[in-house]
């Protein structure tokens, strides 16, 4: 009888190295599949920004001291007036603190009483309300989410069924 050679039990190097390339273009397929969409973080962003301006409104009326809100390049910030009455913006650990758009999101037509405001421009969130009606359009893929606010301090959000179209 001949002996049968020994054969090693462990893998080879090539062996691991196609399951170790298998595994990254798997994991990179997941990573694409997974990632939420332009429309989904407009979503998210609007929802948030809502949610903000009902905590601002709600934040004056509970402490009689107005906060205000801008857009800014890429995002939007809040303000809150100093010991000598100037607007300072929020520290970066508050919940109020500047925020900047994930993805291709972007505001649009931000308006007040149908006026449009500067980037910049602060909207104060009074005590008793708003000093008007505002309107202002989250955008993000083919997705446009419209908040609007009024004096008595809600802000509600919706879907844009009928987008339109922007040129850029």
């Amino acid at each position: 009888m001949s002996a049968l050679p020994a054969r090693s039990l462990g893998f080879t190097l090539i062996e691991i190295l196609a399951v170790v390339a298998i595994i990254a273009v798997l994991s990179l397929i997941l990573a694409g599949v997974a990632a939420p969409g332009e429309a989904t973080l407009a979503e998210r962003e609007a929802r948030r920004l809502a949610a903000l301006l009902e905590l601002g409104l709600t934040e004056a009326r509970t402490s009689g001291q107005a906060v205000a809100w801008s857009q800014e390049p890429a995002g939007y910030a809040f303000w809150h007036k100093a010991g000598d009455d100037e607007w300072v913006g929020f520290a970066d650990s508050s919940i109020y603190r500047r925020r900047s758009f994930e993805g291709k999101t972007e505001l649009r037509d931000v308006l007040l009483d149908g006026r449009g405001l500067r980037p910049g421009e602060r909207l104060e969130l009074l005590p008793y309300g708003l000093r008007g009606t505002l309107e202002l359009t989250i955008a993000g893929g083919e997705a446009r989410f419209v908040l609007r606010g009024g004096a008595l301090g809600r802000i509600f959000l919706r879907r844009d069924a009928d987008p339109r179209l922007y040129a850029g």
